[in-house]
């Protein structure tokens, strides 16, 4: 079909579309809320307060499920530094005022996540002026914040709801939903804590639990590069952004699409992108002699909460992992907890590597597509595992698929020993596929150029929404059925 023909179809589609497919509906402009007013309740900024090790990217998803449905206000994520930089109640303050200044609200509705919730608590009983800033706020599985059957607040409780896993005795407020066979981070991302999360902050359904494709050529992202966990900026690096080709991760062009200098807050963006195309941002930073890869799938609609998580020169992270010119080492990033002894409920995450300079060598062969998560001990459910570490623990050339310490003593991590051959530069490339939960229906894949550890790190992130519709001509195409059937 002709580019052009399409796209006039595709927004007479998008304006007519206030059709229910599937038990959802695409907003539309009757949907949406103006003026920040739904059935005449205002719907006032949202703020999520991350837990231990965490960032603003846990919201990611959410945020842009939030966009999808229309939400008329801005949807926000703190990332909290380290109390020894800054006291925590103070960068709750000046967060939350800044938001509210941004917007022209006097309040905020605010979710918070394990141990954010444990400090949303004592902040809003610190002081009246502080509970009064909080018109609704959500605490999502915090064993921390303990027993709370009354919402916090000062001098009275403020309007509260707790969303919690099934098995976990805590809860926060009168009224607490449970969400069976979640993890402890997948019950900030997963859709159907956002359906509750939506419902309880506008008073009605949400209208799709999708991350709904945008105009691809319209897209916009922006973000930070931070230290983990401190969340602090990596200040006086250099972050490249290149587009890629998706099936090998190859540089389509010979220099970058942007070069941003990265200042004091770490923030970058907002960065023009192509909804339908692949990116890689490499980071160049001034306290480390390697270079930082990171690839995402390819960013559906608008998404500002992106952190491009950095290793610190001093972190034992990089002691404990080899590294050298012929086997690569990343880390494969979801927030969504990794299962590897749930049986049938087990996550698959495929690795294939291909290497010309090693695919025929007699001794140590390029090895076949494992899966690295086959170990029930690498990311057991219990252990809330959000990032993998993937590399020749032995440097041997060989894939054991053990876990390797000490990773999984780090918090939400593990590692496994995989060797990926690899080489200066790249002849080949390292591909993911993951079948999340053992749903072979709803596959992520991102492949990449096997870089060689010596002198690259990547990290490779998958989404926390698992969905058959991950273009805008998918999108449209799931319209068209809606309209007029198959």
């Amino acid at each position: 079909m002709n580019l052009r023909l399409f796209s006039f179809i595709a927004a007479f589609v998008v304006v007519l579309a206030g059709v229910s497919i599937a038990g959802s509906s695409a907003p539309t402009p009757a949907d949406a809320c103006h003026g920040g007013h739904c059935h005449g309740e205002h719907l006032l900024p949202i703020v999520y307060v991350h837990g231990g090790s965490g960032s603003a990217a846990q919201f990611e998803g959410q945020a842009m499920r939030f966009a999808s449905n229309g939400y008329p206000n801005v949807v926000r994520a703190l990332d909290r530094f380290s109390e020894e930089i800054q006291p925590v109640d103070e960068q709750m303050d000046d967060f939350f005022d800044a938001v509210m200044a941004e917007t022209g609200d006097d309040q905020i509705f605010v979710l918070s996540h394990s141990y954010g919730s444990l400090l949303m608590k004592d902040w809003l009983n610190s002081s009246p002026e502080r509970s009064a800033k909080v018109a609704k706020f959500i605490s999502l599985d915090s064993s921390s914040a303990g027993e709370n059957p009354e919402c916090p607040g000062n001098p009275e409780p403020v309007d509260c709801i707790g969303i919690y896993r099934e098995e976990n005795p805590n809860y926060m407020g009168p009224i607490t939903y449970r969400l069976p066979l979640h993890g402890h981070t997948q019950s900030v991302t997963s859709a159907e804590s956002f359906a509750i999360q939506y419902e309880y902050f506008t008073g009605k359904e949400p209208k799709t639990t999708l991350v709904v494709p945008e105009f691809p050529w319209l897209v916009t992202i922006a973000g930070r590069a931070v230290y983990f966990p401190a969340n602090t900026p990596v200040d006086g690096s250099t972050l490249q952004i290149w587009e890629v080709d998706g099936d090998t991760g190859a540089r389509k062009y010979s220099s970058p699409k942007e070069v941003i200098d990265i200042g004091p807050t770490g923030e970058f963006g907002p960065v023009r992108v192509n909804g339908n195309k692949h990116y890689e941002f490499t980071l160049i930073r001034p306290d480390v002699e390697f270079l930082t890869h990171y690839y995402f799938q390819p960013f559906l609609r608008d998404d500002h909460l992106i952190r491009l998580l950095a290793t610190p020169a001093d972190s034992p992270v990089l002691t404990y992992t080899p590294t050298g010119p012929d086997h690569a080492a990343l880390v494969v990033l979801r927030y969504f907890e990794w299962w590897s002894d749930q049986g049938a409920m087990n996550d698959t995450l495929s690795v294939t590597t291909t290497s010309p300079a090693w695919d025929d060598d007699p001794v140590n062969p390029t090895p076949p597509t494992l899966n690295i998560l086959s170990d029930p001990l690498v990311a057991p459910r219990s252990a809330f595992t959000l990032g993998i570490h993937a590399h020749d623990a032995n440097e041997d050339k060989l894939s054991t698929l053990a876990r390797v310490f000490p990773f999984y003593l780090m918090s939400f991590q593990t590692g496994v020993d995989i060797w990926m051959p690899a080489t200066e530069p790249p002849d080949g490339t390292i591909t993911f596929t993951n079948e999340p939960r053992g749903d072979t229906t709803l596959p992520q894949t991102i492949t990449i150029p096997n870089w060689a550890s010596e002198d690259h790190r990547v990290l490779v992130q998958l989404n926390t929404y698992f969905q058959d519709i991950n273009s805008w001509r998918e999108y449209i195409w799931y319209l068209l059925r809606g309209l007029f059937g198959d």
